[in-house]
């Protein structure tokens, strides 16, 4: 019985197969009508590489007062790298991360008998104090603070 049920199906599948000349069948017809639409998605992917910041070697200034002036004119003249000639780096980022120095006034530094040195100077994002140290045979930054004005 399953092979009369299995011969039969052939038969009919060959049938429906076949064409005629009065036009497709209405089996065809309606694969004929039916269409297919793909679509894809691209996603563009962006990779920004920050190069780490340049490394200078110290050269500590001859006095406090110098390594302080030397580093508020880097400042002032946005001269990061020379800035950082005479000051760690974390000094010449808050600095800089204040923004342009404006008008500088120097207020002035100690003179303590023991270093570190402290001088400070107004600027327009804020009071600037500069903590100066010994460094080998001269003086570098070693910390500065911008105070909001």
């Amino acid at each position: 019985m399953y092979r009369a049920v299995a011969v039969g199906t052939c038969a009919f599948v060959l049938l429906a197969g076949c064409s005629s000349d009065r036009g497709p069948s209405a089996a065809s017809q309606s694969s004929a009508a039916a269409t297919t639409t793909s679509t894809s998605a691209s996603t563009t992917t962006t990779t920004t590489t920050t190069a780490p910041p340049a490394t200078v070697p110290l050269s500590p200034a001859a006095s406090p007062e110098e390594a302080a002036t030397a580093f508020m004119s880097a400042w002032r003249q946005g001269n990061a790298l020379l800035a950082a000639t005479i000051a760690v780096q974390p000094a010449v980022d808050a600095v800089f991360g204040a923004g342009e120095p404006g008008s500088v006034q120097a207020r002035g530094c100690n003179s303590p008998p023991q270093p570190p040195v402290l001088c400070v100077y107004r600027t327009d994002p804020g009071e600037v104090q500069l903590r100066i140290r010994p460094e080998g045979d001269g003086w570098i930054i070693d910390q500065a603070r911008v105070s909001p004005a």
